[in-house]
């Protein structure tokens, strides 16, 4: 080969090199403060969306992703959902290593494709396209791309500023283009000065950009990141739902338009069941004993499952197929428990309802739009009303229990829409109250007995435990007493008081060493059967704010017995703190010289605190469980 020829090849080669690298790529470029706290970067994202008309948005979609460590590749996301109404015309993504130099290019046929069938869905015609990728070397950086069209434009798309805790943004841009006429609107949420985003608004098209905002890290019972994230939200007040034209601009009309288009002739039920229905019902005229012999009648028959064909995933079956098949999902059962209740002239309401046992997420009472994912059942009594959770074949009638208390709700009434806010409980109707012995042996082992009452959130977390197998079941409750070493259960019983929505347990319990045995004297903890040990997490700096989602209410009253020939040398003191985190009190009796009686009272308020004054709850924490944790000591006489 000639020199000129070489020449030639040298500078081809050096050329495809400049080409397949991306030096604005390379991970190290990337600032430091954006690196710090972070598992995965967002160095540039741009989201653009137009509204051609009521029923049609374009979006062109561009994200790229600097994934610094394993623990962001839960940041990846490399999945487009489509349906019926949502066509995606085109995919890429391609990979760069920490240098910038291209690894892979994934076309839309290297994509699988896959429904969304979950195991509970009878009908389900919403797929994904997804990539499945597995790197091999960290940092390296994602690029996406992706155009799609639908014809839904009620629930509009929100923009985040942030993709998650630990994830950083660069820059990122929206820009969202409306044509006139449709009632265009948008609300910005927990938006901040330390943030640096820029909003820019002229005829008809609206941009924001964000640059250079840092992780937020998650600490300790930092609140939910929606609470945390700067994002904003769009609407239309003419919108389109698979096919179904609406208008609405205040929640009034959103909820007319939702009974009249989509609840409107979905509870027609066969003569037949109205007529079981009115021999169930008999003489009976109270209305809530009415509802709830249908409500058990409801869980009888019936069993959940997802429905999510075209407007299936906003407008529920008909209550004839429900009740002639058995089963339904939310929307299908609540629609179906509000025509069983009308057959006894019992009003009812279709409600909307973000659902979740860990968030009390609630409707936005200031931006009208589809909102929620669950939907339940409202019945009024007097000025209040009765939540029916429809899809539980375990729940008490009216209880909702952790999963849609507490939080902002769309009634809807053949008049229109009414927010309002479920019940929430108050600590002290989340009640743990125990009363029981035990007694110490000569060689430090225990036996003992408790019988606890649940209510509120507490009855919520322990009643279903009547259906655990016997396995699960001591699993649970060894782990419920894991401060007693090689516990061995001896009896369980269980009471499910469903009217007064009260569930108790007496358990019976032993363990052939309880104590620390020393020189003749036994040193063992009074509270064996409750203590309290959930320190908070120590931060040197704490960032966030903190919230306790749930308080709760502990009453404890236990008789404890020393053994023949035993003493009492020395007792815990009585304690007492009372914060505006909660309060506690222990005391502590020598009743004669063989019997001890444990008393304690320990309440934890719910809150929405500063970051300030975290260190002041963890020091309430560890007070309590300090005095939890205190030790008695007998001797053995003679």
């Amino acid at each position: 080969m000639d020199m000129k020829s070489l020449l030639l090849l040298c500078i081809a080669f050096f050329s495809l090199q400049l080409n397949a690298q991306k030096l604005e790529y390379a991970s190290a470029l990337i600032p430091k403060e954006l690196t710090d706290n972070a598992n995965a970067v967002v160095r540039y994202n741009e989201e653009n969306y137009t509204v051609n008309s009521q029923n049609s948005l374009s979006a062109k979609v561009t994200t790229v992703i600097t994934i610094l460590n394993e623990y962001g590749l839960r940041n990846l996301n490399t999945q487009l959902y489509y349906s019926p109404t949502t066509r995606i015309s085109r995919v890429e993504a391609r990979v760069y290593d920490k240098m910038g130099y291209q690894l892979k290019v994934f076309k839309k046929k290297d994509f699988r494709d896959v429904s969304l069938a979950d195991g509970f869905s009878v009908f389900n015609d919403d797929r994904m396209l997804y990539l499945d990728y597995t790197p091999i070397a960290y940092p390296f950086t994602f690029v996406m791309e992706s155009e799609y069209h639908t014809s839904n434009t009620a629930q509009m798309p929100r923009w985040s500023a942030l993709s998650g805790y630990f994830v950083s943004t660069e820059k990122d841009v929206v820009r969202i283009s409306y044509p006139d006429g449709l009632g265009f609107g948008f609300k910005e949420v927990n938006f901040d000065p330390k943030f640096d985003i820029a909003r820019q608004q002229e005829t008809g098209t609206l941009t924001y950009t964000a640059r250079n905002i840092a992780a937020l890290k998650r600490e300790e019972g930092s609140p939910e990141f929606h609470k945390m994230s700067p994002m904003v939200c769009f609407r239309l007040d003419k919108f389109s739902l698979e096919g179904v034209d609406g208008h609405a601009s205040d929640w009034k009309e959103f909820g007319k338009w939702y009974h009249d288009r989509l609840l409107s002739g979905t509870d027609e039920l066969p003569e037949e069941t109205q007529a079981k229905v009115r021999e169930l019902i008999g003489q009976e005229k109270d209305p809530i004993k009415i509802a709830r012999k249908l409500y058990q009648y409801v869980q009888d028959r019936t069993r959940y499952v997802s429905i999510q064909v075209g407007i299936g995933g906003y407008k529920p079956m008909k209550a004839a197929d429900v009740d002639r098949l058995g089963y339904g999902d939310c929307k299908a059962l609540s629609n179906y428990m509000r025509a069983l209740l009308a057959v006894a002239d019992i009003p009812s309401y279709f409600t909307l309802v973000y659902a979740g046992d860990d968030s009390r997420r609630g409707l936005m009472r200031d931006f009208v739009s589809p909102q929620g994912n669950h939907a339940i059942l409202a019945m009024p009594n007097g000025d209040d009303y009765i939540w029916l959770e429809c899809t539980s074949q375990v729940n008490p009638f009216g209880f909702q229990g952790m999963f849609t208390d507490g939080r902002e709700v769309l009634v809807i009434k053949p008049e229109g829409g009414e927010i309002t806010k479920t019940r929430t409980f108050a600590e002290q109707h989340n009640s743990r109250l125990a009363s029981g012995n035990f007694a110490i042996a000569e060689d430090s082992g225990i036996t003992g007995a408790v019988v606890t009452r649940s209510k509120g959130a507490a009855y919520d977390a322990v009643y279903r435990n009547e259906r655990l197998s016997p396995k699960d079941k001591e699993k649970f409750y060894k782990n419920s007493y894991a401060n007693i070493s090689n516990l061995k259960l001896d009896k369980i019983e269980f009471r499910n008081d469903r009217e007064k929505v009260e569930f108790t347990e007496a358990i019976q319990l032993s363990a052939p060493a309880y104590g620390n045995v020393s020189t003749g004297r036994i040193m063992f903890a009074v509270n064996a059967l409750n203590p309290y040990s959930e320190t908070p997490k120590r931060y040197r700096n704490r960032q966030n704010p903190f919230e306790v989602e749930r308080g709760f209410f502990e009453q404890d009253e236990i008789a404890i017995s020393i053994p023949d020939g035993f003493a009492v040398e020395a007792l815990p003191s009585d304690a007492s703190l009372k914060t505006k985190f909660g309060e506690y009190e222990c005391k502590i009796v020598k009743q004669d010289d063989k019997n001890i009686l444990y008393k304690r009272t320990f309440l934890m308020k719910d809150g929405s605190y500063s970051s300030a004054e975290y260190d002041e709850y963890r020091q309430f924490c560890e007070q309590v469980a300090r005095f939890d944790s205190a030790k008695a000591v007998i001797y053995k006489k003679g």
